[in-house]
């Protein structure tokens, strides 16, 4: 019995082996081919072969999309893309180059989203402190979607020391960064927000907006 099991096993270990070989065959084949598509002069075939990188759970996928988020002469859609992707994958192996990208003033006054997309990508990334301090030099950005998007990432990371920062942006000319404020900070919770969230519910202008600091403070009990 134990002989007939052993055998059993060895069999197992083998179709196991050989099955892995043929998988990693097969996902070099498909990297491969998104790597012609990449060599495209259409820009939606390049964008197409990246997004096919996402369901690839391979470190050639990822440093893949690596390389187009640091092309300098890639078309920003793709470059996007490819930042997005990696927030979502969230290997800590690309919080430099989305820091990189963050800071780099002037690839973004040549397209500002680039920022804002840059500042989601790093609200995947909760445990580098370093995410958090360029988040909140985002939030007084020139850029309103710079500033919603380092307000709602600063909220899904959810890092406290943000709230001080967070507390005037509730201020803020735009009707979107003071909204994102009201939800970041009842995701951080931190009571220091409270009175601000209640000023808000009490007597703001805006029915939505009293609403969502409503919320807020609800998020914040619970």
């Amino acid at each position: 019995m134990k002989r007939r099991m052993s055998s059993f096993m060895v069999l197992l270990f083998t179709l196991f082996f050989f099955a892995s070989i043929f998988a990693g065959d097969a996902t070099a084949d498909k990297i491969d081919e998104i790597k012609v598509e990449l060599e495209s002069y259409n820009w939606q075939t390049r964008l197409s072969a990246v997004e096919k990188l996402k369901g690839i759970k391979d470190e050639r996928a990822f440093q893949l999309l690596l390389e187009i988020a640091d092309t300098s002469v890639e078309y920003w859609p793709i470059k996007i893309k490819a930042m997005l992707l990696l927030g979502e994958i969230g290997n800590p192996k690309a919080i430099e180059l989305l820091l990189k990208v963050f800071n780099d003033a002037f690839l973004n006054s040549e397209c500002p989203s680039i920022k804002s997309h840059a500042a989601i990508a790093l609200g995947h990334f909760n445990k580098d402190s370093r995410v958090v301090d360029a988040l909140i030099t985002g939030i007084n950005d020139g850029e309103v979607l710079t500033r919603e998007a380092s307000v709602n990432s600063l909220g899904k990371i959810g890092n406290p020391k943000a709230v001080s920062f967070l507390i005037p942006a509730l201020n803020d000319k735009s009707f979107a960064v003071r909204l994102s404020a009201v939800r970041a900070l009842g995701k951080i919770g931190d009571p220091q927000a409270i009175p601000h969230l209640q000023k808000i519910a009490d007597s703001d202008n805006d029915p939505y907006m009293r609403n969502e600091a409503i919320s807020a403070l609800k998020e914040m009990k619970r």
